[in-house]
């Protein structure tokens, strides 16, 4: 789930939050925002990550990737998975299945990108 402020906010649109379900811009009807939203043509999208190596996510770290720079916009260590995971926004060429690049504590850790969501009822997804 986005959280409000960190992987969401004001700013950022559903189409770059992974919240395109929410708007349906294939049905004829109209609704508030739907103008601005089929007007824009989003240039990052929200993907998940799991760390390859030892260290924790955490939001607002860089992300480096060969399409250009992202952020991670929330992170944490998941006990399930028993690595860090986080949500990050990217550029839009950033596949799932490709190796990036996050910057912790000065160094460059290799991170997977992954299809949120990491888990659900307890088993792992990705």
């Amino acid at each position: 789930m986005n959280l409000y402020g960190q992987d969401m906010d004001a700013s950022v649109t559903p189409l770059e939050s992974g919240l395109v379900w929410t708007v349906d811009l294939k049905a004829p009807r109209d609704f508030i925002g739907r103008p601005a939203l089929e007007a824009q043509s989003p240039t990052r999208r929200l993907v998940g990550l799991v760390l390859s190596e030892r260290g924790v996510l955490r939001a607002h770290q860089p992300v480096a990737t060969p399409h250009g720079s992202g952020e991670t916009t929330s992170g944490s260590f998941s006990p399930t998975m028993n690595c860090a995971i986080a949500l990050a926004r990217v550029p839009l060429a950033v596949a799932v299945g490709d190796t990036v690049q996050v910057e912790v504590r000065d160094r460059r850790l290799p991170a997977r990108v992954v299809k949120p969501p990491f888990v659900r009822h307890g088993k792992i997804l990705v």
